[in-house]
């Protein structure tokens, strides 16, 4: 399963060839997904624990996932995002596949991704806000998944 979800990701990042069959579109939103949440990750230069965990969380709860299936999505998509030249492509898929709602979801995740250690660290606000933005997410999104993960740490005194 992971050679095969492997195949799929690096189908996704361009090195497709004619002869292979195209990823499902459902894999290839999962795998779109799970870049730009990894993206927020690893904005800080750090990947803890706790935010791959949070990643593995989201993954399950935005596509159902079974636990097998998405240890293997993280796995691949650890390995991979060194080799992710832009963020694009992922974007593309999520604007193609995803409603508002779901949009909303995927900020929900980046938050959480953002906030799995308790420390917000700004260089991982600013990868979410650059992703709201590509991903035509409004501003009251934006600040709304904000609150409704972090909660009072959010707006400090």
């Amino acid at each position: 399963m992971i050679e095969q979800l492997r195949n799929h990701w690096q189908r996704l990042l361009g090195g497709e060839r004619s002869d292979t069959p195209a990823a499902a579109p459902g894999d290839r939103l999962q795998r779109a997904a799970a870049a730009l949440i990894m993206e927020v990750c690893r904005a800080d230069f750090q990947l803890r624990p706790e935010e791959l965990e949070s990643v593995r969380a989201s993954l399950i709860d935005l596509f159902h996932l079974d636990a097998e299936t998405a240890d293997a999505m993280l796995e691949i998509a650890r390995e991979e995002s060194d080799a992710l030249i832009s963020i694009h492509p992922m974007v593309r898929e999520v604007n193609a596949a995803f409603d508002a709602e779901q949009k909303a979801a995927i900020m929900r995740a980046l938050w959480r991704a953002a906030w799995a250690n308790a420390d917000l660290h700004k260089r991982q606000e600013a990868v979410i806000r650059h992703l709201a933005d590509l991903l035509y997410v409004p501003h009251a999104t934006f600040i709304r998944t904000k609150h409704e993960i972090l909660g009072d740490a959010a707006n400090p005194d």
